[in-house]
Parts: C-alpha cells; sequence; structure tokens
C-alpha cells in the first residue's frame, strides 16, 4: 500500500520535478503540464499547490537561497576562529556543488532568467547582497579580533562570493574539477592572504 504524503513532501515532489523540467528545457519552454508528468501528478495536482508556474519557479529560488543563508548564518554565529569558519563555508559550498549537481545547473537557469525579468533580478541582486554583507560581517569581525588583516570587509566578501559562483559554473558546465584539490588550494590561497601572520 503507498504511503499517503503530507502536503510539504508532495510540496517537494513537485519542486523536484519542476527544477528538473526548468534545467532540462529553460524556464519559457516549460509548461505546467511538464513539471505534472515529470512529478507523476495530474496538473491539478500542481495547481492545488501553486497558482502558476512563476509561483513554482519563485519558490525554488527561495528555497536555495534560504537552506544556503541558513547554513551560512548558523557557522558565522557559531564557535571557532575566523580562520575554521571560513574553512567550514569554503568547504560546504565546494562540496555540496559536486554533490548535487542539480543546484549550479539551477543557479545558471536562475541568472538566464533575471537577466530578462526584472522583479527576478532585483530578487537575486537582494539575496546575493544578503549573502555578501554576511561573508562581510564574518571578514570584519576577524579584523576586529587581530585575526585578518585590514583589509575591504565587503569588496573581500564580493570577491569570496565571485569565487565561489564561478565554481559553481564551472560545475554546471561539468568542467573537470578535483574538487578535493580545489578546497585545499582555495583555502590555501584565501587564508593565506586574509590571515594575520
Amino acid at each position: 500500500m503507498t504511503r499517503h504524503m503530507s502536503e510539504e513532501e508532495r510540496r517537494e515532489q513537485i519542486l523536484t520535478a519542476a527544477r528538473q523540467c526548468f534545467i532540462e528545457r529553460g524556464y519559457h519552454p516549460t509548461r505546467m503540464e511538464d513539471i505534472a508528468a515529470t512529478a507523476g501528478l495530474s496538473k491539478g495536482g500542481i495547481y492545488f499547490h501553486f497558482e502558476s508556474k512563476q509561483k513554482v519557479f519563485d519558490s525554488l529560488v527561495d528555497e536555495e537561497f534560504g537552506r544556503s543563508m541558513t547554513f551560512l548564518k548558523q557557522v558565522t554565529a557559531g564557535t571557532g576562529s575566523i580562520a575554521e569558519k571560513m574553512q567550514v563555508l569554503g568547504r560546504h559550498y565546494l562540496e555540496y556543488f559536486s554533490s548535487a549537481p542539480d543546484a549550479p545547473r539551477f543557479f545558471i537557469v536562475m541568472g538566464e532568467i533575471g537577466l530578462r525579468d526584472a522583479a527576478l533580478k532585483a530578487k537575486l541582486l537582494a539575496m546575493q547582497t544578503a549573502f555578501v554583507e554576511e561573508i562581510a560581517k564574518l571578514i570584519e569581525q576577524g579584523i576586529q579580533e587581530g585575526m585578518l588583516r585590514p583589509v575591504d570587509p565587503k569588496a573581500t566578501a564580493a570577491l569570496l562570493k565571485a569565487l565561489l559562483d564561478g565554481v559553481e559554473g564551472l560545475t554546471a558546465l561539468e568542467f573537470p574539477l578535483e574538487m578535493d584539490k580545489l578546497i585545499g588550494v582555495g583555502l590555501e590561497l584565501v587564508l593565506g592572504g586574509l590571515v594575520k601572520r
């Protein structure tokens, strides 16, 4: 007997199917019927949870950034030195890109749509800004504690975000990366440049 799914489980089933459709077909060619077929549900079943394709897409964007920001804030608010926190963050994001390949691919889709959709562009910009500001606070804390060199926190945070986004983009394109080496070299370069000697 098939177990009845909760509303939250059904919602996740739909979002997983939608992510797959958006990655494989692109946003505009994807229809609600495609999402329903991929999820193994009726079109009405999709509309019961989401009133439009745009709402599905927005939920995926919110989920992706929500997951990222939750982890970031947990680490920045946690215990450990600034260098240790930066190591944890760098390792987490790089390992996530390689272990969940659909995440970087969806990142590319978000950027593509954001170039043409002013509302989504504003939303993505706000989310990216929040991420950079959180990293900047961590760097500022490290400077005040005498652990990091007196760099410009916001510019440094933006550069670190750009490095992560670059790796995410390469991963989406299936560029052959040896993630263990990348993590080691990346942390050595970043911490070597930031940690006060």
